[in-house]
């Protein structure tokens, strides 16, 4: 018995999920600051007495919040690849609940690292 007969070719599983990580990082830097911007127009609203301008202020700390929890799950991506897009997808969508129009350029990249991370 030489030892070429029991030869096995072993293919990886894990790939390096380099899109979805670039894709939810300039995504997340998009989504905060989208979220100052909209706490600049809250700040401004609020310094012009304006209703509800408090409001605008909070949704773009949550976009803040939720843009920096992106750039976290992109870089975790490769640990389970299917959670962390599923919730990749959740950040891009809450992306443009809180700041709507701002929040196109950050929501949609986001939401296309999460839709990448779920193809195997």
């Amino acid at each position: 018995m030489s030892k070429y007969e029991n030869n096995e070719i072993t293919v990886s599983t894990s790939r390096p999920r380099i899109a979805e990580l670039v894709l939810g990082i300039i995504g997340g830097i998009f989504g905060i600051i989208a979220g100052l911007l909209a706490m600049t127009i809250g700040g401004i609203g609020s310094a012009l007495e304006a209703s509800g301008s408090a409001g605008i202020s909070n949704l773009g700390i949550g976009c803040i919040i939720v843009s920096i929890l992106a750039i976290i799950l992109s870089v975790f991506i490769n640990r389970n690849h299917i959670l962390m897009g599923w919730l990749t997808i959740l950040c891009g969508i809450l992306n443009f609940v809180f700041v709507g129009f701002f929040g196109i350029l950050s929501g949609v990249l986001i939401i296309i690292a999460g839709g990448l991370a779920l193809r195997k």
